[in-house]
């Protein structure tokens, strides 16, 4: 046995008795999805009944038709929430929250544009094109024509100006503050355009507001039924008025709280207007949130097609029993590459995190591929900098080789750890820890109670902390998001909802300093750290009024980055790498890396782009 597994096994021993330790119970069902900018608190709770979603091919008793097997799709887990049981029943409302990610959003909605993150294409669907004038504060959208609402009306101008200037005139209504900010106002030129104008210089809006991309764009509503209802308490459901309204290819024909089934609508605007052929599926069926273990018994038994993302462990047991049972490639890391990359956060706000040298000296005592290969079986990669290793992010990335060789942010080294604690006056106690004024760096690291990129790394990482002389440990509270956004959490593994093809959605989201409050006070998930760097802002700030195809926008990049990399606000860990498990004994033409048309996270809103692909088995 060589050194190498003899240094895993050290590991995994000193990590189980830490487990014991803390009396760590069995993970609970997941928390906010990764691929969101996160959520209410309650969804990180436990099910409390998950294997009452087992049986969700039966449509007998919900007074439906039978469709084939083959023709229905059925998928579980969402991206983690609502475990157990939906609570949205009869909440079909775009802009209220607490609305699941069951086929509403992805199925029924459809977007003006997507993009394929994975592949790095944008795709006109609702809209054929827009247009900017030349100072990029206004743009008109020109719609697609022959698109319908389900009940026949046309999709039109109008329908795009009415939802943008209600979010104008209801700030409290999920989207609006976005549109509040970016939007001065939208009017119609006709039944094919609609004129916005911006509050300001912005030639990201389109893609930023009106592409879905991942779990982002802003929903349009439909102005013939939203303009007599009160949008806060709208739900949007009346079967009998065939409500909840879409314009996408499916409809709902039944929903309560252990399933959500859509039925096709053969009269679908894209099939009768050729833009694209009716889907196969006949019939989709979205369960809730679920245990991870119910989920592999479920996928391995062919009772459903998809499920929410799978542990490594899990993910080669499933397939031990199935052998239909794929991911979106057959080659490391096997999963798709999702938009969220982790890294072990702080407050920067307070003691000792608002110290560079501290991050740094943290930065240097973490062994990413020991985190890779113990927590993750080497199903994802180690990351640089906070973002996704997307084709239209490479570019960026590359302009700044010369500083990351520099700023190594992935470099493990407990040397140059230990001379940065020295050099700010620490020493180590008699227990190997750091010491400064007789005061241990002792702190908590916080994170999801079930997350698969972020729960199985936190006893690795807090396991190489203490070894390189941090007093730390790792808790996995129900209230996780709340500790994170008021600061309570002094550390915490987190992600980075942000860019996708160009550098500016994470530096102006995640780290400007307008988005920073006073610990104790809330920050909607934008600047967690509390990094406060006016320099670096005004630097940001600048980049708004700059195209992505500009090169003046890798100078900027670039001068952002001499700032935000020997400060370091949070420290680099890992890509989120989603292993998705995909049942090919009914459906096949899933994503993959062969053919990446779309990832297929099944809660995003561009889901809708591998729903009207997949192919039944006949």
């Amino acid at each position: 046995m060589n050194r190498r597994w003899l240094s895993w096994l050290s590991l995994l021993t000193v990590l189980a008795l830490m487990l014991s330790a803390c009396g760590t119970p069995e993970l609970p069902a997941a928390g906010p999805a990764e691929g969101s900018d996160g959520g209410d608190d309650a969804a990180a709770a436990p099910a409390e009944s998950a294997n009452t979603a087992a049986e969700p091919a039966a449509a007998a008793d919900a007074g439906l038709p039978e469709v084939p097997r083959n023709r229905t799709l059925i998928m579980a887990g969402l991206g983690g929430e609502h475990p157990g049981a939906f609570t949205d029943v009869e909440l079909f409302n775009s802009y209220a929250p607490g609305l699941s990610r069951s086929g509403f959003t992805q199925a029924c909605t459809e977007g003006l544009f997507y993009y394929n993150m994975i592949g790095d294409e944008f795709i006109p669907w609702l809209a054929e094109d827009y247009e900017f004038n030349d100072d990029f504060t206004e743009v008109v959208v020109t719609i697609r024509e022959g698109v319908e609402w389900s009940d026949g009306e046309p999709f039109t101008a109008n329908d795009v100006a009415f939802s943008l200037n209600m979010l104008l005139q209801n700030p409290d209504l999920n989207y609006a503050g976005e549109i509040i900010d970016t939007v001065k106002s939208a009017e119609v030129v006709d039944d094919l355009h609609v004129k916005i104008t911006l509050t300001g210089v912005n030639p990201r809006f389109i893609f930023d507001k009106l592409t879905f991309h991942a779990d982002l764009g802003v929903p349009l509503v439909a102005e013939h039924v939203w303009q007599d209802q009160d949008p806060a308490t709208f739900n949007n459901y009346d079967p009998e008025k065939g409500w909840p309204i879409c314009t996408g290819a499916w409809k709902l024909v039944y929903t309560d709280v252990q399933r959500k089934i859509w039925d096709l609508r053969p009269d679908w605007w894209a099939a009768k207007t050729g833009f694209h052929d009716l889907p196969k599926v006949e019939r989709m069926v979205f369960l809730p949130g679920m245990d991870e273990n119910t989920m592999v018994q479920l996928i391995s038994n062919n009772e459903i097609d998809l499920a929410f993302s799978f542990t490594p462990q899990n993910m080669e047991l499933a397939q031990s029993q199935n052998d239909k049972i794929t991911t979106f490639s057959s080659e490391p890391p096997y999963g798709f590459l999702d938009w969220w990359p982790i890294s072990l956060a702080f407050n920067d706000s307070e003691p000792p995190f608002d110290n560079p040298d501290i991050r740094w000296a943290i930065s240097y005592a973490l062994d990413r591929d020991q985190i890779i290969d113990v927590a993750f079986r080497g199903t994802t990669t180690a990351i640089k900098l906070p973002y996704p290793g997307y084709p239209g992010m490479k570019p960026f990335i590359d302009s700044v080789s010369d500083l990351l060789e520099q700023y190594p942010t992935t470099e493990f080294n407990l040397d140059k750890s230990a001379e940065l604690m020295t050099a700010n006056g620490y020493e180590k106690d008699g227990e190997g820890f750091w010491v400064k004024d007789g005061e241990r760096i002792t702190f908590e690291i916080i994170t999801f109670p079930q997350h698969p990129s972020t729960t199985p790394q936190a006893p690795v990482v807090t396991e190489q902390l203490r070894r390189a002389g941090f007093d730390a440990s790792f808790l996995l509270p129900a209230d996780f998001v709340t500790r994170i956004q008021t600061g309570a959490a002094k550390a915490f593994l987190w992600g980075h909802g942000g860019s996708m093809r160009d550098p500016y959605a994470t530096l102006e989201r995640l780290y400007h300093i307008k988005h920073v409050k006073p610990t104790g006070e809330a920050i909607p998930f934008t600047n967690l750290y509390r990094w406060s760097n006016q320099e670096f802002s005004d630097i940001v700030d600048q980049m708004t009024g700059v195209a992505e195809d500009d090169p003046k926008l890798k100078e900027l990049f670039h001068q952002a980055m001499e700032i935000w990399l020997p400060e370091l606000p949070d420290v680099m860990t890992i890509e989120t790498v989603i292993l998705l498990p995909r049942n090919t004994t009914y459906w096949t033409n899933w994503p993959s890396a062969e053919n990446p048309y779309v990832h297929e996270g099944f809660w995003h809103r561009t889901a809708n782009l591998f729903l009207v692909e997949l192919e039944p088995v006949e």
